[in-house]
């Protein structure tokens, strides 16, 4: 409705192609960003493609996983505002430790994901466990920024799509690694909503991404697959190195940090689409690697490396140059 209301030229859609099913078969210009996850590429996706007047690729590897499918596609990465996401000084770091309840000498490690099965957030979790073991006298402390439990459920998903990725109950799996004291995690009724209002010191404003990135030491990804992994660009352009799963886009955004390796995969939804499990030893070794690193190398190397996929550089490079070949 909106595409004849505008009268477009085209219709760019930010979503997985699989979610959409007539919008292939419009007599529009669809152009989807094709977020591909896993590899091989599932028909689900594909098959939603073969009609598009353009096809986004925002990663290399998805760009890849096309052509074997011999579908042509445009590369143009996923962008981050780093005007806004930014390190801040070291007197607002202890600021913003204080905002989320860490105390300043604490190693923060932060996980930003939804709580879906391809997140294999309970694997990570036994990444983290590993890192107390491997470090007993070290004080630290897991930042989880998800849902604990499912706002999904199986009833509530469309086999028919091929997604079916419902959530788990952290909650049970927190206490049987013995990790209910180190893990903090976010009040259920406030997420929804986004971060609350800080209203115990105005000198940095409210509560934003940009102060919980800030207070945190790294980003843990280890997710079964990203399209891109936008958390591993917001949290670089703050300034935090990262680690993610040596699989599907993921690696791609990672210039500060770690990929892990994976040698094994499960297959968790309808379409059977493969995500693969990141090493837990080689997890919590990373996270030694990093809480024994120079933070302000690794602050300005993460930085410079988030700069390249800065929306402005994006835009210039990628999306301009794709707009003047579709006139």
């Amino acid at each position: 409705r909106h595409y004849h209301d505008f009268n477009a030229d085209m219709l760019i859609t930010v979503k997985e192609p699989w979610i959409f099913r007539s919008l292939h078969n419009e007599s529009i210009n669809y152009t989807p960003m094709a977020i591909i996850d896993h590899s091989p590429v599932s028909p689900h996706i594909t098959s939603k493609l073969r009609t598009a007047f353009k096809v986004i690729a925002i990663s290399r590897h998805g760009q890849k996983e096309l052509k074997n499918k011999d579908i042509d596609s445009t590369y143009i990465p996923h962008g981050v505002p780093t005007n806004i996401y930014k390190p801040l000084n070291e007197r607002q770091r202890k600021i913003c430790k204080t905002m989320f309840h860490f105390e300043e000498d604490e190693f923060v490690v932060l996980m930003v994901q939804m709580n879906r099965s391809r997140k294999l957030i309970p694997h990570q979790l036994r990444g983290y466990k590993r890192f107390l073991e491997l470090n007993p006298d070290v004080k630290s402390r897991l930042m989880l920024w998800t849902n604990m439990r499912p706002t999904r459920t199986p009833e509530d998903t469309e086999p028919g799509l091929g997604v079916a990725d419902v959530g788990v109950d952290l909650i049970p799996e927190l206490f049987e690694l013995g990790l209910e004291d180190p893990v903090r995690w976010t009040d259920f009724g406030e997420l929804p909503e986004g971060i609350p209002d800080w209203t115990l010191d105005f000198s940095l404003g409210g509560w934003d991404m940009v102060k919980l990135y800030n207070s945190a030491n790294t980003l843990l990804h280890c997710t079964g697959g990203e399209g891109a992994g936008l958390p591993l660009l917001e949290a670089q352009a703050c300034g935090l190195p990262v680690q993610t799963t040596n699989y599907a886009g993921g690696p791609e955004h990672v210039g500060c940090g770690y990929k892990v390796k994976a040698e094994d995969y499960v297959i968790l939804n309808t379409p059977g689409t493969r995500y693969y499990m990141a090493d837990i030893d080689e997890m919590a070794e990373n996270l030694t690697k990093i809480m024994n690193g120079n933070p302000e190398k690794m602050r300005k190397k993460a930085r410079a490396f988030a700069e390249r996929f800065d929306w402005d550089n994006v835009v210039d490079k990628y999306m301009n140059p794709f707009l003047d070949d579709c006139e």
